[in-house]
């Protein structure tokens, strides 16, 4: 397998599965050299989307014919971003350094409010929403911690080996994506190549990490009815479909547009479509060179 980070960086291997791509089609692009992070339905415009763009710290939103607008510019860095029915929260701060907030997104005034400091992150990730709290990955410390957004409270939920980096010079993360389903958190650790989970309503669940799959990078993931998981695979230009019997398949390629493919996250308004965010292939250029950022659908079988 060709090292995708080029020879300098030690990789785990990645199982790349065969492509039997999907319809999919381009609904917005950005200028080479943006790096969008992170997306999440917008509550206030049914049928857009909300996408972090990491590169210029802002979040934009598409509408459904493409057109993509500044929602918010922000001082810091913002990353993983949460739809929930208590509004749109969002993780901003410096990366690789202290001083992480959660903040609530006000899409009508084009504003955002800070709801909290996060002390326990210092590369803020992956963001989502069990039911009753937030959880947020992070990426640099390799622990994930559980925010109460009406409490305004945090704390560090998980902590273990698997979600740490093998090797600290690689530019991959460790633990990364996040996503709930049945009663399970699911995590990738990028570097290590590995899908993890464990219980979401377990007090204490360190010693409950499992590993679900191996030899698989994973980024941002989202899961669907049928319990089959999504993966953007980032430096391999893909999105990824494993089934619960353990078969993979890429569903998307280059040639559908998901070069440097970050995030995916299926659509609450139609479940045969998914959303996927794309840098291009900033981090890892595919032949050809680095390529707009883009915001894909793919429309999946049923």
């Amino acid at each position: 397998m060709t090292n995708p980070l080029g020879p300098d960086f030690a990789l785990l291997a990645h199982d790349t599965p065969p492509l039997r791509p999907v319809r999919s089609a381009v609904v917005a692009e950005w200028p080479e050299g943006t790096f969008l992070e992170n997306l999440a339905p917008a509550p206030t415009y049914p049928g857009s989307w909300l996408v972090t763009v990491t590169s210029h710290n802002r979040i934009d939103r598409v509408d459904p014919g493409g057109k993509h607008d500044t929602v918010v510019e922000l001082p810091n860095t913002v990353t993983g971003i949460a739809t929930t029915d208590l509004g749109t929260f969002f993780l901003t701060g410096v990366l690789g350094a202290p001083g992480w907030q959660l903040a609530r997104l006000d899409e009508s005034a084009a504003g955002h409010a800070t709801v909290c400091d996060v002390p326990d992150l210092v590369l803020g990730n992956g963001l989502t929403w069990d039911g009753h709290r937030l959880l947020a990955v992070d990426s640099g410390l390799g622990h994930l911690v559980a925010i109460d957004p009406v409490a305004r409270t945090s704390s560090v939920w998980l902590a273990h080996e698997l979600l740490t980096k093998l090797n600290p010079e690689t530019p991959l993360p460790g633990a990364n994506g996040i996503a709930v389903h049945q009663g399970w958190v699911y995590l990738t650790n990028s570097e290590r190549a590995q899908l993890l989970r464990c219980p979401v309503a377990s007090p204490s669940p360190s010693g409950e990490l499992e590993v679900v799959a191996e030899r698989l990078a994973g980024d941002d993931l989202d899961i669907d009815a049928q319990g089959r998981i999504y993966l953007a695979t980032h430096v391999h230009h893909s999105v990824l479909r494993l089934d619960p019997d353990g078969q993979r398949t890429d569903v998307a390629g280059i040639d559908q547009g998901v070069a440097g493919a970050t995030s995916v996250a299926l659509d609450p308004l139609d479940p045969t479509a998914l959303f996927v965010t794309a840098t291009g292939g900033l981090l890892s250029p595919p032949e050809g060179g680095v390529q707009p950022a883009r915001l894909v659908q793919l429309t999946l079988d049923r």
